[in-house]
């Protein structure tokens, strides 16, 4: 009975989940939903102040400043540590500016990690959003950055 458990159903059961999980991982994630989309814009932010030692750059890479309401896209930012000192991934979080602001690090959490975020597939309603990411190194330093994504209606 051991045997036919080893070689027949276990099989069967790994390879189930493994399809979940990759099925899961293919889903696109919304990292808006409509209803904080409808929100009040938030006010503009005044300048910002320097700090007096450097925080960590945030930089966004292929991601596309224009796309199409429903239609997936890539969210991709690299972290550039100042000094040497690595990113602390936990500091990580993920604003969408609006009245109040949206704290939505954890709808892209399992994408983040000390070299960046990468989040292969996102949906993002129509219209124009801004996100603020913030990002701390392991000494406490703090580098922020926005990124505006401007999203078109469907043809």
């Amino acid at each position: 009975m051991k045997s036919v458990l080893v070689r027949h159903i276990l099989p069967a059961v790994l390879a189930t989940a493994a399809m979940l999980t990759a099925a899961q991982a293919a889903d696109p994630i919304h990292l808006i939903t409509r209803e904080e989309a409808g929100l009040p814009t938030a006010p503009k932010a005044a300048a910002s102040t320097r700090n007096l030692t450097r925080g960590p750059g945030i930089d966004t890479l292929p991601t596309p400043d224009k796309g199409v309401d429903g239609k997936p896209f890539r969210l991709a930012v690299r972290f550039m540590p100042a000094n040497g000192v690595p990113i602390d991934p936990a500091t990580v979080r993920v604003f969408y500016r609006r009245d109040p602001p949206v704290d939505i690090t954890q709808r892209i959490k399992p994408f983040i990690t000390p070299a960046g975020i990468d989040a292969p597939s996102v949906v993002v309603p129509s219209g124009s959003h801004t996100l603020e990411i913030e990002a701390a190194d392991k000494e406490g330093r703090i580098g922020r950055r926005q990124l505006t994504l401007t999203v078109a209606p469907t043809p």
